[in-house]
């Protein structure tokens, strides 16, 4: 039996970006699928999953005790920000906002704290590096 991913999937994506052999696919806030024929059964989608979605091929469910070391949040810089609109757009939790500081400005992002859990998606989408895990 080969891991599969539960219904508990948020669809945050961090298994697929970590899957070496890019068997995992699926779509942002969507459950993601793992294709069988690609699998390697080398558990990195086990060990990455924030959420406890992944089941081992023994059964066992992957541990959310990760998110004890994913209490660190998202934090954007302002003064970085380009506002260009990819975190917010890939967020699976829709943890970040648009701030407009007036009618002609650009603008940036920020992220709500008590949505963020920290999953990393919106780093892998920052395209200044205005945006850290603390």
């Amino acid at each position: 039996m080969p891991y599969k991913i539960s219904n508990e999937c948020i669809g945050c994506g961090l298994c697929a970006s970590k899957c070496p052999e890019n068997a995992i696919n699926g779509q942002k806030n969507s459950i993601y699928n793992i294709d069988i024929s690609l699998c390697l059964e080398c558990g990195t989608c086990f060990k990455s999953c924030p959420n406890g979605a992944i089941i081992n091929p023994q059964g066992n469910r992957s541990l959310k005790k990760r998110k004890k070391k994913l209490k660190k949040r998202a934090s954007i810089d302002s003064e970085l920000c380009a506002c260009c609109k990819n975190c917010y757009l890939n967020c699976p939790k829709d943890a970040i906002s648009i701030i407009k500081n007036g009618f002609f400005s650009i603008g940036f992002c920020k992220v709500s704290i008590n949505q963020c859990i920290g999953c990393g998606t919106c780093t892998n989408y920052c395209i200044t590096g205005a945006i850290s895990l603390s």
